[in-house]
């Protein structure tokens, strides 16, 4: 009957948010890292450091899904799993708020509810839910840990141990999805850990090491799967070094640096900017009343201390490693934090309810309506979120993909900068195969062990151009020049391109076509008018509103092919993609500076672009 109950307690809480989030679902993979688990799950391949072997294992079970796209079947595996995240923490928050015997019985499923929802429908769980990404995966391991350690917390010595056991292989799993974000939930745990310790004895933790121990098996998937050369095989950890080098994530650790981030107190001020505007304000009060209360309550301060640490240790984690306003993969490790503001808040609600059902004991169904009021009140949240997180109707990445990759000439060779770019190639191919005649070249990897060396073996004329760039850190115009003369060869436009190298390039689909011979007033004259009649195919074909990081791509190309444009002096067409840019975001530092510039510049004179160029 319990089992029954609590099922029908998960379900009640767990079903509307999956029906929201399978109905709000991309049909095509988004930006970011999306493309890159789609080709992951297309044949169980390697992702970036560190590997996230789960997640391989997991989306990959998306090829079971007899419906739609790869793509859309990685979505609707990750509205599941957001669902059960859901879930499981609305029943962590129904345990919680027992804490101290406090908040009536009748009181604790509703408030529980509301307080799930309530964060269900903010963006940073709900984008989670509706594209591929591990971080859904990962929310639901780490609540169903949260769940089960608070639940085990509350038993007696002739209690049932084995909800320890269920939370340490869930963190086991989690360490083999993302171990960063599981290990910052370790600390936290220790205020119910102890109390567990005592309860139970040192026996249960033997077995629960075995648990961990049982998911952390999963990391053999990587050389496993190495060996065999998947189409995704990033760090190639067939090796006991290169393993290390992944599941380390060596690739990364560059960025924590000093001078990498703003400060850490500016940091942490954006990470608590987006926590009010995402959960707002009043959120924020009624948790910071409810940590007062549960702090105070003797019998209930080791979960009110475990759920103030748990919130500390996400929102520091994440500022430690620099937060990136606007990145969804930033703003997912919020997740856990924004849990520990709504269980404050619900408790603090609970105990107003409460006292008001004391006060009016004529009314003994009057706190609990309210309680089911504030549940349906939690999905006006849905509302707020809904414009820059629905991605029901989004299909940019498609659009992007005809230029990106599918019409290109046969034997394309394309140098790609952007890290997106690269993703949403791998992932347009793994699903489509449409293109295996083309190679793209991803510059910012190629120091990814045996990624060279394998294109070098199955195409050597890549060769001199991968070694000058390897030894020099640019591309060469002699060895794209050499290139091009056998094969089609692109060149993305970024802030890499130097000046030399624009004079051998002009525009073709999204990125820069390098030419056997200086460019001629008629090469380029063609050039711009299929650019521009791209451009308009492009915007004609987005939906509107353009979905936020569409925004951010298209702000990108604009700003990028401006760059090249007042470099080689058509002044014409670079105010048209300063301005293209500008339409976007009116704020944008170097496009305003350069549009001041073209508008004194000589037509037909290149410029000076140190200025305008980020670094």
């Amino acid at each position: 009957m319990v089992l029954t109950s609590t099922f029908t307690k998960a379900s009640i809480a767990g079903i509307p948010p999956l029906i929201l989030y399978a109905l709000t679902a991309s049909g095509y993979a988004h930006w970011f890292d999306s493309g890159e688990f789609v080709a992951v799950a297309a044949d169980f391949g390697i992702s970036h450091p560190p590997g996230q072997p789960l997640a391989a294992i997991v989306l990959g079970a998306a090829n079971l899904i007899p419906i739609g796209a790869i793509a859309f079947r990685i979505a609707i595996l990750c509205a599941a799993l957001g669902a059960i995240a859901v879930a499981a923490i609305a029943l962590a928050f129904e345990k919680t708020l027992g804490a101290g015997d406090v908040v009536r019985p009748s009181l604790r499923l509703p408030i529980a509810i509301a307080a799930a929802w309530w964060i269900a429908g903010t963006h940073a769980w709900w984008f989670q839910a509706v594209r591929p990404e591990v971080y859904a995966l990962q929310a639901a391991l780490m609540c169903i840990v949260i769940e089960r350690l608070v639940r085990v917390s509350f038993s007696n010595g002739e209690g049932d141990v084995r909800p320890l056991y269920h939370a340490a292989l869930a963190f086991g799993l989690a360490l083999a999805n993302h171990h960063f974000l599981a290990a910052l939930a370790v600390v936290p745990a220790l205020w119910l850990v102890v109390g567990v310790w005592r309860t139970f004895g040192w026996r249960p933790f033997v077995w629960s090491a075995a648990f961990v121990a049982a998911g952390l098996v999963t990391y053999v998937f990587l050389p496993l799967r190495a060996s065999a050369e998947p189409f995704l095989n990033l760090g190639d950890p067939s090796s006991p070094g290169r393993f290390w080098w992944v599941v380390t994530a060596k690739a990364f650790q560059k960025s924590l640096g000093p001078d990498a981030v703003a400060p850490f107190g500016e940091r942490f001020a954006d990470v608590m900017l987006v926590t009010g505007e995402d959960l707002h304000i009043a959120t924020l009060m009624a948790g910071l009343l409810g940590a007062y209360f549960m702090l105070r309550i003797k019998s209930a301060r080791k979960y009110g201390l475990f759920w103030l640490t748990l919130w500390l240790v996400y929102a520091l984690g994440r500022a430690s490693l620099g937060f990136v306003s606007g990145n969804p993969d930033a703003i997912a490790y919020f997740m856990i934090s924004y849990a520990s503001i709504a269980v404050f808040a619900g408790f603090a609600a609970g105990i107003l309810l409460s006292a008001l059902a004391e006060a009016v004991p004529s009314q003994p169904k009057l706190g609990p309506a309210i309680g089911v009021a504030l549940a349906l009140l939690a999905t006006l949240q849905v509302a707020r979120s809904a414009e820059a997180t629905s991605l029901a109707t989004f299909v940019d990445t498609d659009v992007f993909d005809d230029g990106l990759r599918r019409n290109l000439p046969p034997r394309s060779v394309v140098l790609v900068h952007n890290p997106q770019t690269i993703f949403r190639y791998w992932g347009g191919e793994a699903e489509e195969g449409s293109r295996p005649d083309v190679t793209m070249v991803p510059l910012p990897l190629l120091t990814y062990p045996k990624l060279v060396e394998r294109f070098v073996t199955s195409e050597p004329e890549l060769k001199p151009l991968l070694r000058s760039y390897l030894l020099d850190g640019r591309l060469s115009a002699a060895e794209l020049q050499s290139l091009a003369a056998a094969r089609p060869v692109f060149v993305e436009m970024d802030v890499r391109v130097d000046r030399e190298l624009m004079d051998l390039i002009v525009p073709e689909q999204l990125y820069y076509r390098v030419l056997t011979a200086d460019t001629t007033d008629v090469d380029e004259t063609s050039a711009m008018q299929a650019h521009t009649e791209q451009w308009a195919d492009i915007y004609a074909r987005i939906p509107r509103p353009i979905e936020p990081h569409t925004k951010t791509q298209l702000l990108w190309r604009h700003y990028a092919d401006s760059l090249y444009f007042a470099g080689v002096g058509d002044t014409h067409a670079a105010l048209r993609t300063v301005v293209a840019g500008l339409a976007l975001n009116p704020h944008a530092r170097e496009l305003r500076l350069l549009r001041e510039a073209l508008k004194e510049a000589t037509p037909g004179e290149p410029i000076d672009l140190s200025s305008f160029t980020i670094q």
